[in-house]
């Protein structure tokens, strides 16, 4: 069998691979030097304990924000003009502090995360 383009000659592909991906094909990115180092240098940064810090108050908020758009519909407004549609927000954002409310004092626990499917295959899960 000829290796494909690009690849040395013996190359034999993973015979599990059908295990991990479904993807035909396999796609890199390569950027320019500078775009490169400077994603490095955000990527490092990222791993600091000030950085996550910082990160902490967006993470809740992104919570929030999907709460809303799951449970209240919060991506679209009934109402047409601004006061209508800002009183909606204001409303719903009221909900979602009164679902929470009820949520902590009957004791319901919060929503597990699922695990990427590389973390799935790891702790020999099915996704």
């Amino acid at each position: 069998m000829a290796a494909p383009e690009g690849l040395p000659a013996g190359y034999q592909p993973c015979p599990v691979r059908s295990q991990c991906t479904t993807s035909s094909a396999r796609n890199l990115t390569l950027r320019p030097r500078e775009e490169h180092e400077a994603l490095q240098l955000a990527r490092a940064d990222q791993s600091t304990a000030e950085w996550k810090c910082r990160y902490q108050p967006r993470a809740g908020i992104e919570a929030t924000i999907s709460q809303g758009v799951r449970s209240f519909n919060l991506r679209r407004s009934r109402y047409r003009g601004l006061a209508k549609t800002s009183l909606q927000h204001q409303l719903t954002g009221a909900a979602i502090n009164l679902n929470r409310i009820g949520a902590w004092l009957g004791g319901s626990p919060h929503g597990r995360t699922r695990p990427s499917h590389f973390a799935a295959l790891r702790l020999g899960l099915t996704v």
